[in-house]
């Protein structure tokens, strides 16, 4: 018996011993923790400012300008019309080398989001050569054909080819052509009914609108052929009359 209370004494010295040891260890841990703190917050500084200068050597020794390439497709002719119409536009090309060049355009069939239509737009001229310096003026027309549906929108392109090929889109809104219509619907006169007096105590009906009133055509009467033969021979008589009075003088 003496023995196992004995074993219990030492099993909770030994327990408080390590609790003490842990909080002693954690002390000495945070202690140390802030007492480092700044060298190593100053070390990551002077890190971090090496590196920058560092950047800043390397771009200047380094630095080219870049620049962009231009787009391929230089503009866009735009145009609202009905089927059976006819668009037009214009392109300017200019020479702006050192050296003469020659160019040829053409354009592509005008496409929908899902439907590829036969109309292509016509370029004239077509092919020419330029001087440095020189422009030509390209005219552009479409006629906006029957496979060409209305509201719908198509899209194509010129093809610019100099010593490099370039664009410029072509857009063509199909408006659906609408003619309008009005309904007439004509059948008794219309009447309305209104309050003949107020101390009358009764209604009465009228018409809304007035009767047409067509005047009617005396018919004619016929005229028998006897009558007609014997007026055109007795025309006949007096032209002859005037005509020998007039050679006797």
């Amino acid at each position: 018996m003496a023995s196992k209370v004995e074993d219990q004494f030492k099993n909770a010295d030994v327990a408080n011993a390590m609790r003490e040891w842990t909080r002693l260890s954690s002390n000495v841990w945070s202690n140390s923790m802030r007492l480092g703190q700044p060298l190593i917050e100053a070390y990551l500084k002077s890190l971090s400012g090496a590196a920058a200068e560092m950047g800043k050597a390397y771009g200047k020794s380094c630095q080219i300008p870049e620049t962009e390439c231009p787009p391929y497709c230089v503009c866009e002719l735009e145009w609202e019309a009905f089927q059976r119409d006819t668009v037009k536009g214009s392109i300017d090309v200019y020479n702006t080398g050192e050296q003469a060049s020659q160019f040829s355009l053409s354009g592509d069939e005008f496409r929908a989001a899902s439907d590829l239509s036969s109309v292509k737009p016509a370029l004239n001229p077509a092919s020419f050569t330029l001087q440095p310096g020189e422009s030509q003026r390209v005219e552009v027309s479409v006629q906006v054909g029957e496979s060409m549906d209305p509201d719908q929108t198509y899209h194509s392109e010129v093809k610019i080819a100099g010593r490099y090929e370039q664009c410029v889109r072509l857009v063509v809104h199909v408006r659906r052509r609408l003619f309008p219509n009005c309904r007439v619907d004509h059948g008794e006169i219309p009447t309305r009914i209104r309050a003949h007096r107020w101390y009358d105590h009764f209604q009465c009906e009228e018409l809304c609108f007035e009767p047409v009133r067509r005047l009617q055509r005396e018919p004619v009467k016929p005229v028998a052929k006897a009558a007609v033969a014997k007026r055109v021979a007795s025309s006949k008589q007096a032209t002859a009359k005037k005509a020998s009075a007039s050679k006797k003088s």
